[in-house]
């Protein structure tokens, strides 16, 4: 059984020859897999050997083609810009760092240095009113206390990288040499001021240096007392006593006013 394809893209089966010009064919179907021929037979002047293909088909194809070539190039060129955007962002980011540093003095590295030759034996806290010394393992270990302690590593220092209120990126950038500690390990917790220091005598001079220019609070005051301190000076402690007197007075004056009104208001019952 000789096989041809008609122009309008028909496979037939070719049962005989009308004339010169015309075959008499029939169509080829396909069930389960099977072909077979079927359906009536007719007349078809022009056959081919291969189906044919139309030229809007064909072009669909070649475009189809094109196509899936540009969406693989622009994919690349968008991973070559995302690539090429990154190494701007760090290239920013290092040359904002190195302008900072340029003239810096080396002597304010001699922290840094201390850590790592184990001359570090004390660390200084910023704490909500004032200001703790513990030592080097007390305060670097990292213990889980919600249940049970846990040791579970050495709590994260930094020296910078961290903006100046102790948040992560991203935001207004912080590019002075400060000391912090993380809450955890990881990183993951809250970041604390922290002054590293090579005694327990430096810490207390430390603490004092820090609280010099500060107003007293109740908080630097039993700082003071806990490590001996100079400061807060007594003048200070006394303006914050007078401070204090002065708003206990306001209170006071306050609630009498408040009495008074509230009597005022019973009088006229």
């Amino acid at each position: 059984m000789e096989i041809k394809y008609t122009k309008d893209g028909k496979k037939v089966a070719v049962l005989g020859k009308l004339n010169n010009n015309q075959w008499i064919v029939q169509e080829i179907f396909v069930a389960n897999g099977q072909e077979f021929p079927g359906g009536e037979n007719f007349v078809e002047s022009s056959l081919l050997d291969e189906p044919a293909k139309s030229w809007k088909a064909e072009n669909e194809k070649k475009l189809d083609k094109r196509c899936e070539e540009r969406e693989g190039v622009l994919n690349k060129l968008n991973e070559q810009i995302e690539i090429k955007l990154h190494s701007g962002y760090a290239a920013d980011l290092i040359n904002q760092f190195l302008e900072k540093y340029e003239n810096i003095d080396p002597s304010e590295l001699q922290t840094l240095f201390d850590f790592m030759s184990g001359k570090i034996t004390h660390l200084v806290f910023g704490m909500y009113g004032g200001y703790k010394i513990v030592s080097l393992v007390d305060g670097l270990k990292n213990e889980d206390v919600y249940h049970y302690t846990r040791f579970e590593g050495l709590n994260l220092v930094s020296l910078f990288g961290c903006m100046e209120d102790g948040r992560r990126w991203p935001g207004q950038k912080d590019y002075s040499l400060n000391w912090k500690i993380n809450q955890y390990h990881d990183g993951s917790g809250v970041w604390r001021p922290l002054y590293p220091c090579r005694s327990f005598e430096d810490a207390k001079a430390k603490i004092d240096e820090l609280i010099a220019d500060k107003d007293a609070t109740d908080g630097l005051i039993e700082t003071k007392k806990k490590y001996g301190l100079k400061n807060p000076t007594e003048e200070k402690i006394n303006e914050l006593r007078k401070r204090n007197i002065e708003e206990q007075t306001k209170r006071v004056e306050a609630a009498k006013n408040k009495l008074a009104e509230a009597e005022s208001k019973l009088n006229r019952l």
